[in-house]
């Protein structure tokens, strides 16, 4: 296995990179309103049944305030409940947003932390947004790198004063939904994964806390011994966290018994760097990438390795096409018999599920760093530091539609029915929601890197045309100068 070395960042740095915010509207009944976590579901599949370029911008808000000593982190991606309540984590705020024009319906307090995409879970007496807060015994200022903090052991006897929790709140009225917050040993910059029953939470210790939703009891606990890379997945009764490893331990896949966190089994590739996001299940298949432009495929069942296929993008800062970006990190799709990504730069790649041989690449040239592309039926959504939204279509790889947003460093896209809802900047937060655009046709551009042989030829025998033209009408005015050609056997050469 080849390891990455990461450099050390501030909490402040990660927790702006973990800040990818996407933000959720709901939608009219007729639509499915139910994006609850990361990339929607526990497998993080990223799949939407919502709206398809072309789009159209249907609102925004930009009246949203944030408060506290620190809020370069800006908002969260979003989650949508079932009844289409946005809700986001700000700073120092827990805020929830009505999906028909983005308006706040509630706020709850939180202590400053990375704003980590929350996740909707089921409680006896309606729905709950399960989030964490704090950072931890070092505050959003202080210098550190992706390695675990001193515990809250480690600081005293009795954990006093380390500012690491896992809370949750009712969604209808913002009051807390378990009698305490859930103590943790390490900050967390990674979303919240839940299941019908539990959340699941991994720290930067390399720690999965699993939480009963109708109680908030801890019910168990695994240290897996180095950070923990993108949100926990859930597959057929398993928890599949991904470990970033250091200089001597391996970066891995790790698959526990989601009911007693016994470990079952562990996935790597000796090829690979780091793993830098969250396993991805679809079709059998769980999907990752690395540091160095890895995309891999495991067996979802039991870890075996399937295949590596590495991207080279030359333009990729410090060779590098996918980043850890805590919640912001890149994360693949899959469908369908193709598995896709889309790398720092904007360039959206296509490959083959079963062999991960390439498709087709896109170059968008609009840098894409804090935020996973999503699914439709028909083409791959992709949000963009410019601000513009992009769709590509599937198949084809060509650009069929763009969007202006509104604002910069659009992110964390997330299917609310009918609409889809992103955020934009940091400190100047907003949200923005878009439609389908009935009145407008798709458009068809290939990729600016693509080598169109019929386009090539066609000019360069045109060239070709347009060199002799000119030729010709220079050699001219020397012709009229020298006369005319004297040929063999004319009575002046005879003379």
């Amino acid at each position: 296995m080849r390891l990455f070395h990461l450099s050390r960042v501030s909490h402040r740095s990660l927790a702006v990179a973990s800040v990818t915010v996407a933000i959720v509207v709901g939608a009219p009944l007729a639509a499915s309103a139910d994006w609850v976590q990361f990339q929607g579901r526990g497998a993080h599949n990223g799949i939407s049944d919502g709206p398809s370029a072309p789009l159209a911008v249907a609102w925004t808000n930009e009246d949203i305030k944030l408060e506290g000593a620190d809020v370069t982190g800006g908002l969260s991606s979003p989650v949508v409940a079932e009844n289409g309540t946005i809700v986001v984590v700000a700073p120092t705020a827990v805020l929830g947003f009505d999906r028909g024009d983005g308006s706040q319906v509630f706020r709850a307090d939180r202590d400053l932390g990375p704003s980590s995409q929350p996740a909707i879970g089921r409680a006896p007496d309606g729905p709950i947004a399960v989030f964490t807060e704090g950072f931890g015994n070092s505050g959003p200022a202080a210098s550190g790198s992706v390695t675990p903090s001193p515990s809250a052991a480690e600081q005293n006897g009795e954990g006093d004063g380390f500012d690491s929790h896992v809370n949750a709140v009712d969604i209808r009225t913002g009051e807390p939904a378990w009698g305490s917050p859930v103590q943790l040993e390490d900050v967390v910059q990674t979303p919240v994964a839940v299941d019908e029953t539990s959340a699941y939470i991994g720290d930067v210790g390399g720690r999965v806390t699993v939480i009963d939703l109708e109680s908030g009891d801890v019910r168990w606990t695994k240290d897996l011994g180095t950070p923990i890379a993108g949100a926990i997945t859930l597959d057929a009764g398993r928890v599949l966290a991904t470990t970033l490893g250091g200089q001597k331990e391996p970066s891995e896949i790790v698959a526990l018994d989601a009911k007693r966190g016994d470990e079952l089994w562990r996935a790597s590739a000796e090829d690979a760097s780091n793993l830098v996001t969250a396993p991805v299940v679809a079709d059998g298949r769980m999907l990752t990438l690395d540091a160095l432009g890895g995309v891999l495929a495991f067996d979802a069942e039991d870890g075996s390795f399937l295949w590596r296929t590495e991207v080279i993008n030359p333009i990729a800062p410090r060779g590098q096409p996918f980043l850890l970006q805590g919640v912001g990190a890149p994360a693949p799709v899959s469908a369908d018999g193709q598995v896709f990504a889309v790398d720092v730069t904007g360039r959206v790649y296509a490959f083959d599920a079963e062999t991960g041989a390439n498709l087709w690449d896109h170059a968008l040239n609009d840098p894409s760093q804090f935020s996973p592309p999503l699914l439709t039926k028909d083409h791959i959504i992709v949000p963009t530091d410019s601000g513009t939204l992009y769709a590509v279509d599937r198949r084809s790889g060509h650009l069929v539609w763009r969007v202006d947003g509104g604002g910069t460093f659009l992110r964390g896209l997330s299917d609310a029915g009918d609409l889809l809802v992103g955020v934009t900047g940091f400190t100047n937060a907003s949200l923005v929601a878009f439609e389908a655009d009935a009145t407008a046709r798709l458009i068809d551009e290939p990729s600016p890197t693509t080598l169109d042989i019929g386009k090539l030829l066609t000019r360069f025998l045109l060239g070709g045309v347009l060199a002799g033209l000119v030729a010709l009408l220079l050699a001219r005015p020397l012709q009229r100068r020298l006369g005319p050609a004297i040929l063999p056997g004319s009575g002046e050469e005879s003379a």
